[in-house]
C-alpha cells in the first residue's frame, strides 16, 4: 500500500490554515468569555441599581416596624417591596404593557413576560448568619445578594436582600443583545477564516517557490552542471541555503578539476619511469645498450622510484578512506623526533642542527605513524635544502607545550618557497617550480601524507616562509583524543 505524499506546498498551506484557524478560534472564545463576563457585570450593576429603591423602602419599613416580624412573602409590607421592585424593573425594561398576541409561528412569551415584567421578579431575604427568612432554598442558587443596614446604624447589618437570577442575562432586551453579539462574533470568525484561507494560498506559493528552485538546482548538480546561480537577493535561511548550494557547486567543480588533474599527474608520474625502463630494456635487447652493472643499477633506481610512488599512492588512498590503522598510546614526542634524526645522522652531517624541546611534551599518538611523519619531513628538508660540507644547511626544530597540546616548529634554510605556492604545498603531486625542485626523486606526495597523519592525530599544520631562508612548518597537536 502506497503512502500518500503531500507536496510541501500543501503541507505549508495546511499548517498555515491550522495555525490561523487556531488563532481565530482562540480570539473567538476569548471574546465570548470577555463579553459574557462584561455583560454579566453590566447585568449585576443594573440589578443593583433596581434594588436601591427597594432597599430604601425596606429601611423605611424597618424604621416604622422596629422588628423583622413582617418578613413574610404574604405580608402587605413585603408585597409593597415586590411592587416597588417590579415598577422599577418595568421602567428600566420599557416593556410593552399589552401582551403580544400569540401566532402560529411564535411561541408564547415566558411566564414573567406575560405578567408584563421580566423573569427575575422574585425577592429573597436572609439573616446576617445566612438563615433564609423569605424565599425557597431551591430557587436562590443564582440570586444576587446585597447587604441591608439599619437606617441610622451603618455598621449594624440587618441581613441580605436577594434577586432571583440577579447575575444572569434574563431580560428581554439583554438576551436579544447578547444573542446578536454572539452572532456577530460567529460571522467575524467565519470571515477571518475565509480571508486566512485566501491569503494562505499565495503565501504558500511564495514560500515554496525558492524551494522548488533549489530542487532544480540540486538536479542540475547531480547531472554535472556546476555553474553558479544568479545573484542571491534573499537574506533569510533560504537565501543562506542558496549560498551554500553555490559553495557546494564551486567545491564540486574544484574537486572535478582536481580529480582530473590528479589522474593526469598520476599518469605522468607513472609513465616517466616506465618509459625509461622500457627504453633501457629495449636497448639491451637490441644490443644498443650493454647490460652491465651500471645499467642494471640505473634500472633498479627507476624501479625503486616507481615502487615508492606506488606505495605512496596506496598509503594516501588508504588514509583518505580511513583504512590506515592507528594504535595510539602516550608517547614523549621529542623522543620520536630524536629517533628519526638518529636514522639520518650521516646525511645530517652537512647541517647545523638545532633541536630544542620543553620537558613533559606528551602526546597520545601512534609511534609508527608519527615516526613516518618526521621521516617525511626530514626527507623533504634533506632533498630540497642547499647543504654541503663547505656550505652547511640549517635545520631548526622546536617542541613546546602550549595551552591545549604540543607545538612542533620545523624550519630549514634556503632555497625557500614563494608565498603564492605555500597554500599548495599539501596538494597531491604538487611540486614547486623553484630551486627546491631542481633535484629528482620527489613524488610530491610526502607532505600530503604528512598532513593526513597530522589530522588523524587531532592536529593542524601551517606552512610559511622561514627566517632561515627556507620553509617553516608549524604543527599543533591537541591533547584531546578524537
Amino acid at each position: 500500500m502506497k503512502t500518500l505524499r503531500l507536496p510541501i506546498r500543501i503541507k505549508i498551506l495546511i499548517m498555515l490554515l491550522l495555525a490561523n484557524s487556531t488563532l481565530v478560534l482562540a480570539i473567538f472564545v476569548a471574546n465570548q468569555i470577555a463579553f459574557d463576563k462584561s455583560f454579566s457585570d453590566y447585568v449585576q450593576s443594573q440589578t443593583k441599581a433596581r434594588l436601591e429603591p427597594v432597599i430604601e423602602a425596606f429601611q423605611q419599613t424597618m424604621e416604622t416596624q422596629q422588628n423583622v416580624d413582617w418578613l413574610d412573602r404574604r405580608s402587605p409590607h413585603w408585597k409593597n417591596l415586590m411592587r416597588t421592585y417590579h415598577q422599577v424593573s418595568a421602567a428600566n425594561e420599557a416593556l410593552p404593557k399589552k401582551r403580544p398576541k400569540p401566532s402560529k409561528d411564535m411561541r408564547p412569551p415566558p411566564r414573567g413576560e406575560r405578567r408584563g415584567r421580566g423573569p427575575s421578579d422574585k425577592l429573597f431575604f436572609k439573616a446576617p448568619d445566612g438563615t433564609l427568612l423569605v424565599g425557597r432554598s431551591s430557587i436562590v442558587k443564582d440570586a444576587l445578594w446585597l447587604p441591608v443596614y439599619w437606617p441610622d446604624k451603618k455598621e449594624q447589618k440587618l441581613g441580605y436582600i436577594g434577586v432571583e437570577n440577579g447575575s444572569m442575562v434574563t431580560g428581554k432586551f439583554e438576551t436579544l443583545f447578547a444573542k446578536q453579539q454572539r452572532q456577530h462574533f460567529v460571522v467575524i470568525a467565519i470571515i477571518a477564516f475565509v480571508v486566512t484561507f485566501l491569503l494562505s494560498i499565495p503565501f504558500s506559493k511564495y514560500l515554496v517557490r525558492p524551494i522548488l528552485a533549489l530542487r532544480q538546482r540540486t538536479k542540475n548538480l547531480t547531472s554535472g552542471d556546476y555553474s553558479l546561480s544568479k545573484q542571491i537577493i534573499r537574506r533569510d535561511e533560504l537565501g543562506q541555503l542558496e549560498s551554500d548550494m553555490n559553495l557546494l557547486a564551486k567545491t564540486l567543480a574544484e574537486n572535478l578539476t582536481a580529480r582530473q588533474r590528479w589522474i593526469a599527474d598520476i599518469s605522468h608520474e607513472l609513465r616517466t619511469p616506465i618509459a625509461v625502463i622500457k627504453a633501457e630494456i629495449e636497448g639491451m635487447i637490441d644490443g644498443v645498450i650493454e647490460a652491465d652493472e651500471a645499467q642494471l643499477d640505473s634500472l633498479h633506481e627507476e624501479i625503486m622510484r616507481l615502487t615508492k610512488l606506488v606505495n605512496d599512492l596506496h598509503q594516501l588512498s588508504m588514509s583518505d578512506r580511513g583504512s590506515l590503522s592507528y594504535e595510539k598510546s602516550q608517547m614523549v614526542l621529542p623522543e620520536l623526533i630524536e629517533r628519526s634524526l638518529e636514522k639520518r645522522k650521516s646525511e645530517l652531517s652537512h647541517f647545523d642542527l638545532q633541536f630544542d624541546f620543553s620537558p613533559r611534551c606528551f602526546l597520545f599518538c601512534d609511534a609508527h605513524r608519527m615516526g613516518q611523519l618526521f621521516d617525511n619531513l626530514l626527507q623533504n628538508t634533506l632533498r630540497y635544502t642547499d647543504a654541503s660540507s663547505e656550505n652547511k644547511g640549517m635545520l631548526d626544530i622546536k617542541v613546546n607545550r602550549i595551552g591545549q597540546g604540543v607545538q612542533v616548529i620545523w624550519q630549514d634554510s634556503s632555497p625557500g618557497v614563494g608565498s603564492e605556492q605555500l597554500s599548495h604545498l599539501f596538494d597531491r603531486l604538487y611540486r614547486t617550480d623553484s630551486a627546491r625542485n631542481r633535484k629528482t626523486g620527489g613524488s610530491g606526495l610526502g607532505l600530503a601524507i604528512c598532513q593526513n597523519i597530522i589530522m588523524a592525530h587531532n592536529g593542524e599544520v601551517h606552512a610559511e616562509q622561514s627566517k632561515l631562508g627556507g620553509l617553516k612548518l608549524t604543527i599543533e597537536f591537541k591533547y584531546k583524543e578524537n
